[in-house]
């Protein structure tokens, strides 16, 4: 009987620890994180690139741009876990009350976790900062680079999320990404075109920020919360968010044309995101038109194939 009673205390530990560790992915909001990263890679990787060709990267590619590389992965991907978990930090009082889904107060992990969970990554991020500095040969100064574009996030965390200009850190923080990209890797490789890089960006927070809040406007409206969905309406930041997704595209469009980019993956990406998307739009209306955390992920989804379509035809390069 005492063994029978270890083992089934030893099973609920088990659980118990495999339950902290998934609710720690689900505190960072995992798949926008890996989402950010992978574009972040992305942009890196044709910055390393420079004008010759994948082949030629791979081939050539040293042990400290390896390390360099990996450092700023690190750094993006810390740097967005700790914003997540700071997120759901602050709000856990306001999501026990219409909220109980949430990592906190469905009990996946305890406030204090979530508390020391997010230092945690804090220093992580702030660590591969340091490192991609002394990597990329540039000095320390990078680190209250990234502080800097941090505070984008703790800004909107702290301040503007339930206020009608939460969309103004989403604004300034998307485009810093590639621009970090190019402070790390340098600017050999860089060409004027690449400048597109930051429309792509900036647009991309339109429907990325509008598809995350709309999901609790109902709560936001109950409990006084004027983000800028509410400050919309729920029918006008529908509709512009939907339009910032076919903006992507058109923008998408007129880089292939203009600069004759790479055909296969064009006609991969967008019959693919165009694919999603009415999925997306499918289950608006059968969910009568309401964003639900469903439909935002799948948006997600599709604005993120969409940019990531973007850099792959960059990196290709012309046909």
């Amino acid at each position: 009987m005492i063994k029978l009673a270890e083992t089934d205390k030893q099973q609920e530990n088990r659980f118990k620890f495999l339950k902290v560790f998934a609710g720690s992915f689900r505190l960072m909001h995992i798949l926008p994180v890996m989402t950010v990263t992978t574009i972040g890679v992305f942009i890196a990787i044709l910055i390393l690139k420079g004008t010759g060709t994948f082949s030629e990267l791979f081939q050539n590619i040293t042990t400290d741009e390896i390390l360099l590389l990996v450092f700023f992965i690190l750094t993006i991907f810390f740097q967005e876990a700790f914003l997540g978990v700071q997120n759901d930090y602050i709000d856990r009082e306001i999501d026990a009350d219409y909220n109980k889904s949430k990592t906190i107060p469905d009990g996946w992990v305890s406030t204090k976790f979530a508390f020391w969970w997010g230092i945690v990554c804090y220093i992580l991020f702030t660590g591969f900062s340091a490192a991609v500095g002394i990597w990329a040969e540039i000095g320390f100064w990078i680190i209250p680079f990234v502080q800097g574009a941090t505070l984008t996030g703790i800004f909107y965390n702290l301040y503007a999320k339930h206020r009608p200009i939460s969309i103004v850190p989403y604004m300034l923080g998307f485009p810093l990404i590639p621009v970090f990209a190019w402070v790390a890797f340098g600017f050999e490789s860089f060409e004027f075109w690449h400048l597109w890089m930051l429309p792509v960006m900036f647009l991309t927070s339109f429907p990325a920020h509008i598809a995350n809040e709309l999901p609790d406007y109902d709560h936001d409206i109950k409990h006084e919360k004027r983000n800028f969905a509410v400050f919309l309406g729920y029918k006008l930041a529908t509709i512009i968010y939907w339009l910032g997704i076919i903006l992507l595209e058109v923008i998408l469009l007129i880089v292939f044309l203009v600069y004759n980019l790479n055909l296969i993956v064009f006609a991969i990406i967008v019959p693919l995101s165009v694919l999603i998307a009415l999925s997306a739009v499918f289950f608006l209306w059968k969910n009568d038109w309401k964003t639900n955390t469903f439909i935002f992920n799948i948006t997600t989804s599709c604005i993120g194939i969409i940019v990531l379509g973007f850099y792959i035809m960059i990196g290709l390069g012309a046909t």
